[in-house]
């Protein structure tokens, strides 16, 4: 078992900034993320040599090792010593990603960590719909690739290709993978960044029986590959018949060779990735500290993930300038707030080794903060009006997926309800509201696996729960407008005039596009909106946005609002918890326009409540005017199946109302559909394609917008929701 290394080699290496190379692994669910990650941590000295591939050492949480797939993102400091003319050390700070669609926003987080990816890539699958969504969340977030074919044995012990079949299947990944960098990458790394074996940014190997090579490897070896298909070609081949492959073609050595080579260190990175993924001012003082990596400039941390351990609150972040040491006192832009770090730490797995100072370009855990959520940015507090919080990250799933949850005992309410507010800290992707009305306690989420796993999270720290099955997320909006609503006061003295309309086209797919307002600040997103909207400039300088979940616009007509109105006008619309009056679901792309607003003779102390009043009035019979209409989530599909499979897909499609924007059949082993199809149906979908195609088929669903239930089902599931709600008719 290789020698393990001591926490000062570590540390030592952390200062050679040029030798760091900060790097996850991404791809399809099953394709061998995780069982590559194993091989890499036995050379490290963190698992034994025999556990590797079946350990699965960085899912530490129980229920992924019951399901045999990654669903948290976990980092690791690997130290590895190139073979040159001596032996050059590098430290890689690996990042395992999950791979389940239900799990794409932490995939995205956990990129804002890393500068580079090794894409994994199953022989046989090839490049299918999940690969090529993490492909192209890593280019867009500036994320360098490489690729790795794994599960190579497949192809000669189970589909016994001929060595030209498998050159074709080959060249076809490999052609893929370069078409969606061509597709993707920004136009400087359209071409360096495309991958070919003579280059070595492309290995091939089993992740499962520890052996893998490059093609420089390979010419270098005294074995070839008529050697390894000679073990796999045997009557009965056993695991000692392919052993000493793992000891001919050490899988660390190709991949760690590989992304020492071809993938940048932090250096190189942030010199091209901050104008990406921050929108401040590169010129200034902070914005040159990043690109420069500088490590005697402020200190500035992007956090990707919080998790709640024993009541303490844990960070995992990216230094991106200066060095971050125990004691330091950081302001939290996102939250407002000034803290001291109480701990840092580097993660090692399962673990964490406690340390007194890390400096830029690495990847730290911090301890000791107060307030804290996933995807804030912290500064040096020397620095707090300096800095603007890096944008938020950009999720490709949302939460179009909802369960009713309820502890087991009554008495253990609130200790669950603190256990939700403890997830929602960690996972952005989830939601949680209680329905005033019934008192229904709601978890929503990207999808059916995504809620269960939740609840099994909260049943793990202590509180049973039950869930009812998954139901998609609805929202109301309104098709037309309103004539000018006018209400006023109690003392017929102040006056409130309101209309009520729907976004435009422009508007609304922008808000959608852009997933659900979570551009910021304000002056970005009006810049954004002159260049993609149809509103005029005059509209756009007198509007603000209210309620990130929502999409509601509130336009200020012809007359002057103070700012101090404005700021009580937002906290009232936010506060009165307005719902749609079909169903009482959550109202969206919905414009009010505030033509008229006059207070006379209200105290201080009832000002608030009445205007409170006065809006819930105007507002809702502005929306009884408008012609309310019910909306539904919308995924965007791809299937991947063999094309024996197709005819009784498609005919599966026509019963679960999927409209098909196109077939194509990629090659004589493969065919993709591209689809819309309801959430509310896709999930009895997803059972009978499964059970249609006998598992053959592969899909994957991106979050596509919310549309109109058609008028046919609208009633029958405005009664169904308003049943379960217990709304009275």
């Amino acid at each position: 078992m290789p020698r393990r290394k001591e926490i000062s080699e570590i540390l030592n290496l952390m200062e050679k900034t040029e030798n760091i190379r900060n790097i996850g692994f991404v791809g399809h669910i099953d394709h061998g993320k995780t069982t590559l990650s194993d091989s890499l941590l036995s050379e490290a000295g963190f698992l034994s040599p025999d556990l590797a591939g079946e350990a699965r050492a960085l899912d530490y949480l129980d229920e992924e090792q019951r399901r045999g797939i990654t669903m948290k993102s976990t980092n690791i400091s690997l130290y590895y010593e190139k073979s040159l003319e001596g032996y050059e050390p590098f430290l890689i700070n690996l990042v395992d990603t999950p791979g389940h669609l239900d799990f794409s926003g932490k995939v995205t987080r956990a990129l804002r960590l890393i500068d580079g990816v090794v894409v994994v890539v199953d022989a046989v699958e090839e490049i299918i719909a999940q690969s090529e969504t993490v492909i192209r969340q890593a280019l867009q977030e500036g994320v360098r690739p490489v690729l790795y074919i794994n599960k190579v044995d497949r192809l000669i012990r189970e589909l016994k290709l001929t060595d030209d079949q498998i050159r074709k299947k080959y060249t076809r990944i490999i052609n893929d993978f370069n078409n969606l960098i061509e597709r993707y990458a920004d136009t400087p790394f359209k071409e360096e960044w495309k991958v070919s074996p003579a280059k070595g940014d492309v290995a091939f190997g089993s992740a499962l029986h520890k052996w893998g090579f490059t093609s420089s490897i390979l010419e270098k070896n005294s074995l070839k590959f008529k050697d390894i298909r000679e073990r796999y070609h045997k009557e009965t081949y056993t695991k000692e018949s392919y052993a000493d492959l793992a000891v001919y073609f050490p899988i660390h050595e190709a991949i760690l060779e590989m992304v020492v080579d071809h993938l940048p260190n932090p250096k190189e990175a942030q010199r091209y990735r901050i104008g990406k993924i921050w929108t401040g001012d590169i010129n200034s003082e902070v914005g040159q500290a990043m690109i420069n990596c500088d490590p005697n400039g402020p200190l500035i941390i992007c956090l990707s993930k919080v998790q709640v351990e024993k009541q303490r609150l844990v960070a995992t972040g990216r230094i991106f300038s200066g060095k971050c040491s125990k004691k330091d006192e950081i302001f939290l832009l996102n939250e407002n707030k000034y803290e001291n770090i109480q701990k840092i730490a580097l993660f090692m797995g399962q673990r964490r080794e406690n340390v007194d100072e890390l400096p830029v370009g690495n990847i730290v855990a911090i301890e000791g903060l107060k307030e804290i959520k996933s995807g804030d940015t912290m500064i040096h507090s020397e620095f707090a009006g300096k800095m603007i919080p890096f944008e938020s990250v950009r999720y490709v799933a949302n939460p179009v997926v909802t369960v009713s949850i309820e502890p087991e005992y009554l008495r253990d309410l609130d200790k669950m309800k603190e256990l939700v507010d403890n997830l929602l800290i960690e996972d952005p992707n989830l939601r949680f509201e209680i329905k005033e009305e019934n008192g229904e306690f709601l978890l929503s989420g990207t999808g059916p696996l995504h809620l269960e796993v939740s609840a099994n999270e909260i049943e793990k720290r202590g509180t049973k729960v039950s869930i009812s099955n998954p139901r998609a997320v609805f929202k109301e909006s309104c098709r037309g407008r309103s004539s000018l609503i006018m209400v006023k006061s109690q003392n017929n003295e102040s006056v409130l005039k309101v209309k009520i309309e729907r976004l435009d086209k422009a508007t609304s797919k922008f808000f959608q596009s852009h997933d659900h307002g979570l551009i910021k600040p304000l002056s970005k997103l009006k810049e954004v909106l002159k260049k993609e909207t149809t509103l005029s400039q005059k509209e756009i300088e007198h509007f603000w946005k209210c309620d990130e979940d929502q999409n509601i616009l509130i336009y200020q007509g012809q007359m002057e609002l103070s700012n101090l109105q404005k700021d009580m006008i937002l906290k009232i619309i936010e506060n009165i918890h307005l719902n749609g009056p079909l169903c009482g679901e959550t109202l969206t792309e919905i414009k009010i326009t505030i033509d008229n607003l006059s207070i006379k003779n209200l105290d201080e102390e009832s000002i608030f409540t009445e205007l409170s009043s006065m809006f819930y009035e105007a507002i809702k019979k502005g929306l009884n005017e408008s012609e309310v209409i019910l909306l539904e989530p919308i995924y965007h599909t791809f299937i991947q199946l063999p094309p024996n499979h197709v005819k009784t897909t498609i005919s599966l499609l026509s019963k679960y109302s999927a409209k098909i924007n196109s077939i194509d059949q990629e090659d004589e082993y493969q065919t993709v559909i591209e689809i819309l199809i309801p959430v509310r149906k896709s999930m009895k979908f997803a059972e009978d394609i499964r059970s249609a195609t006998s598992g053959k088929a592969f899909w994957q669903n991106e979050f596509y917008a919310y549309l109109e239930v058609p008028a046919h089902e609208s009633t029958t599931i405005i009664n169904e929701l308003r049943f379960i709600k217990g709304l009275s008719w």
